[in-house]
């Protein structure tokens, strides 16, 4: 690239002497051109696999029993604070 702020970017390649370097065009690539599109309104041919769910969605008694405990355990801990 050119120091000088006002001189067009060099891009290499062939062209006429005096012509300026063009800027190259963007194609998109020839995977895209021929992706496959169902009509709308089409439900897809396929189905994507359930995603994989946590312990705790599974089983939410679990949460709730740690939630529980927890809960026990911090009123331990303050009432022994307090003086209990």
């Amino acid at each position: 690239m050119s120091s000088d702020p006002n001189q067009p970017p060099i891009v290499p390649g062939p062209r006429q002497p005096g012509q300026p370097a063009a800027a190259p065009t963007y194609e998109p690539p020839i995977a895209a051109q021929q992706q496959f599109m169902p009509p709308a309104g089409e439900p897809p041919t396929y189905q994507p696999p359930p995603a994989e769910r946590s312990l705790f969605e599974k089983r939410p008694e679990i949460l709730i029993g740690l939630a529980t405990a927890g809960g026990f355990v911090a009123a331990q801990i303050l009432g022994r604070m307090r003086g209990r």
